[in-house]
């Protein structure tokens, strides 16, 4: 058989795939070193790939957490039953005010947060989101995530590091192969109960039991939550009551990002139905109406406040006042200034004069 041109195979080597597939860690090659190059940073070289996180935290009251010694996460991915899926590094943080977490090139493995009570904010790539009470992120190693506690909303949230050779497949088939990384589910004590479980088996000690044991936790862990996806559009629930839930969750969150994918897991449909569904019961795509809501709610600010318009535009989730201003034109024909001196001397005019009384 006759070899392939070079031309060919450079034009090969050089097709990019459209969905880039981490392939599945070999248990052989497995090989991990990490330190804190101060109480702030962790340092990790993974298989010769240094990769850095940056705490900025504190301790909080009641918080747990444990972490496998990387040893023991080395022999454990050369085992069987261990390396499909394990849980390395969890824990519990109760009412995190002032947490957060900056990893510019991801983590080494899979990474699991659960909001337990409260908010946080999670930076990707791609965008900001929201994560609310009820709302699983689910992100995948070597790429850019950061994310926070909500300064006025402080999360009470679990976190869980994990990987193996079936972590792949739980993250495409829970996220739609990446496109929906926030999961909101029903409130569901399964989840909680399976964290803790997790943590009272590896305090118990990691003995290679304890690994197995932790290893099902977390498979059935990864399960109830794509099962929680299976059954989120209920046929009792009606799809008026649902497209409810979704204005109700836009009207709490003006003053941030909620993405479509957001909105339609709120209601427990697929993107493409829920922009059809919402449209047909409100006139407007999502995306349309948010901006209407976000825009009235200036409104009130510019109307009934001397707030800068700058720091109105932040109110309303914009952090370009330029665009806010733009944008605050296109659907008013009026800037917010020329909004403001309207409303205001419209009000003097129609107010009762005081010789009148």
């Amino acid at each position: 058989m006759s070899k392939p041109a070079k031309s060919e195979m450079k034009g090969a080597a050089s097709a990019k795939p459209r969905n880039r597939v981490l392939p599945a860690l070999d248990p052989t090659a497995f090989s991990l070193e990490g330190y804190m190059a101060d109480d702030k940073t962790r340092v990790f070289n993974f298989n010769g790939r240094k990769l850095v996180s940056v705490l900025g935290r504190e301790d909080f009251p009641g918080e747990r957490i444990f972490k496998l010694p990387n040893k023991v996460v080395e022999s454990a991915n050369r085992q069987p039953l261990t390396a499909a899926l394990l849980p390395c590094r969890l824990g519990y943080f109760p009412r995190a005010q002032g947490q957060r977490v900056s990893r510019a090139n991801g983590d080494w493995a899979f990474t699991l947060l659960y909001c337990l009570d409260g908010a946080g904010t999670l930076d990707l790539r791609e965008g900001k989101h929201r994560i609310p009470r009820g709302t699983f992120a689910l992100l995948r190693p070597f790429e850019f995530h950061a994310y926070a506690a909500d300064p006025s909303e402080p999360w009470s949230y679990y976190w869980i590091h994990f990987n193996g050779t079936v972590a792949q497949q739980y993250y495409d088939v829970l996220t739609n192969g990446g496109k929906d990384v926030c999961i909101a589910v029903q409130s569901d004590l399964r989840f909680v109960e399976t964290f803790e479980k997790i943590l009272a088996i590896y305090q118990e000690g990691h003995a290679y039991k304890n690994l197995v044991q932790a290893s099902s936790a977390m498979h059935q862990m990864l399960g109830d939550l794509f099962g929680q996806i299976g059954h989120r559009s209920a046929p009792q629930e009606s799809t008026t009551t649902r497209i409810d839930r979704t204005l109700t969750m836009m009207g709490k969150n003006l003053s941030t990002h909620v993405t479509i994918h957001e909105l339609a897991a709120t209601a427990g449909m697929s993107h493409a139905y829920f922009t059809q569904q919402f449209r047909k019961h409100t006139g407007q795509s999502p995306r349309s109406f948010f901006i209407q809501q976000k825009i009235a709610k200036a409104r009130e600010y510019l109307a009934e406040t001397d707030t800068k318009v700058e720091n109105i535009a932040r109110l309303v989730g914009y952090e370009d006042p330029f665009y806010f201003c733009r944008l605050f034109k296109r659907l008013t024909h009026q800037t917010p200034t020329m909004y403001r001196q309207s409303f205001r001397k419209t009000a003097a005019a129609t107010r009762p004069n005081s010789r009148d009384e």
